[in-house]
């Protein structure tokens, strides 16, 4: 915390722990068990509270994992840049785990054969297959419970993730996939009233301050849209905007991202004790590529911005919009910029754009009827045969207050909201004619081989 002395009034910028999470799938009939109480860093009860998980907990989790895992070996666990997973081959795996092994699925194919980031969706009509390729590696745990490459540290794509993806796309109606982390009408009408009784009494320790406006603002309200809120897709989700906060109000340091509050300081922008810049998670997408035949097509953007607008909070906790903030907008260019090596340092970020690549994949697969062109039925991966389904965890619904606190020249900084949006439509709606993704297919035609699902 923050403990300068302010020149007008003090507030609260209020920050939410971050988190990481890990899963398993398993057969519907059977079942899923809860092990909400030690998921990367967190513990979430049974009424969808957050709260902290205990060092001890952590220690046990990647105790169980480590000894669970089995590595990727031979070809798989090389390197690549082309790293091949075959629809076909992923739903005849699942059709057989379920059949054989009670839906219990090989590591191999629950990390996606170690494929990284989701580059070009390819057709081959003559084998009846749609193929997902792009860079990928063999697979590790870090320290903090995510399935990371061995050589980049970088996460590796998750089977439970894609499903999620890819029956949101395709639901009868599908919504827009976006999470967002709000105080309540009821909590910012007693922030403020708290505020303005504390401010007229002249209190300007933060010592003093903080617990009486954490629990005036009580806890705050996680909303998921378009996904399950109880699968790995939604955690992520949340998890990502709860770590960009902590970066942005300085409650946690980032080596390659400086914090918002310091660049706040003493703007000139601060002039409404009121105004709260909210930040969010945004797609960030060139029109996908494609080939004359429509049988290539590649994902082409870095797939994540930040994006800022600044909200007027009112007495009686109304929120109205109240333009754009000069400082938030840099911080949030600043982020922007440096996302792709902000996701090496903070893998949920990478996993952020990885899911938002899953979702544009699906997008074009459906969009642009692929699935007819190849003749393939994916009733296990589309969830239209209730076989297999994804780990299931208790819902984030609830989120404690944090605060810290800064001085400022002009008024009171306040920062409470946020979310993640994923606009996966609209990368997929006017695609770019280009002859390089051909030369793409053709290699990866070159390398591809019916005879296994991954190459």
């Amino acid at each position: 915390m923050m403990s300068h002395r302010a020149t007008k009034r003090i507030a609260g910028i209020f920050a939410l722990m971050a988190v990481a999470f890990t899963f398993q799938l398993v057969n519907a009939g059977n079942g899923n068990p809860f092990r909400n109480n030690s998921v990367g860093g967190i513990s979430i009860n049974a009424d969808g509270v957050v709260s902290n998980v205990d060092i001890e907990s952590r220690k046990l989790l990647l105790k169980e994992m480590r000894q669970s895992m089995k590595p990727a070996e031979g070809k798989m666990a090389a390197k690549t840049e082309l790293r091949m997973v075959s629809l076909r081959g992923l739903e005849s795996a699942i059709a057989d785990a379920v059949q054989n092994q009670q839906g219990a699925l090989p590591d191999a194919v629950k990390y996606l054969a170690g494929l990284q980031r989701i580059q070009y969706v390819f057709v081959y009509p003559e084998q009846n297959d749609i193929i997902l390729a792009g860079p990928g590696e063999g697979w590790t745990l870090d320290d903090k419970a995510n399935v990371v490459g061995v050589k980049t540290g970088q996460p590796v794509l998750l089977l439970d993730n894609l499903l999620s993806a890819l029956r949101a796309v395709n639901a009868v109606q599908p919504e827009r996939i976006s999470c967002s982390i709000d105080p309540t009408k009821r909590g910012l009408a007693n922030y403020k009233n708290t505020l303005n009784r504390l401010s007229q009494a002249g209190v300007r320790n933060p010592n003093i301050l903080a617990p009486q406006l954490k629990r005036a603002m009580g806890n705050q309200t996680v909303t998921i849209n378009g996904v399950p809120g109880d699968t790995h897709f939604a955690r992520i989700l949340v998890a990502a905007d709860i770590r960009m906060k902590q970066i942005a109000m300085e409650l946690d340091d980032s080596k390659i991202l400086p914090g918002f509050i310091t660049s706040a300081r003493n703007s000139v922008s601060v002039t409404n004790s009121n105004v709260n810049p909210r930040w969010w998670l945004a797609c960030n997408y060139h029109s996908v590529a494609r080939d004359a035949e429509g049988l290539a097509w590649e994902i082409r953007g870095q797939g994540v911005k930040t994006m800022t607008e600044s909200e007027l909070y009112q007495q009686d906790g109304q929120v109205q919009a109240a333009g754009k903030d000069p400082a938030a907008q840099k911080w949030a260019h600043m982020m922007t910029e440096r996302y792709n090596a902000l996701g090496k340092e903070e893998p949920v970020f990478t996993e952020l754009r990885n899911v938002m690549d899953m979702c544009v994949a699906a997008a074009i697969i459906r969009n642009h009827n692929l699935q007819q062109t190849a003749q393939l039925e994916l009733p296990h991966l589309l969830g239209q045969q209730q076989s297999i389904t994804t780990q299931v965890w208790h819902a984030p619904r609830e989120i404690s207050t944090q605060t810290s606190f800064i001085k400022t020249s002009r008024g009171i900084v306040i920062t409470a909201s946020g979310g993640v949006d994923i606009d996966y439509l609209s990368p997929t709606q006017n695609p770019t004619l280009s002859p390089e993704v051909r030369k793409v297919w053709k290699k990866a035609e070159s390398l591809y081989s019916a005879a296994q699902w991954w190459n």
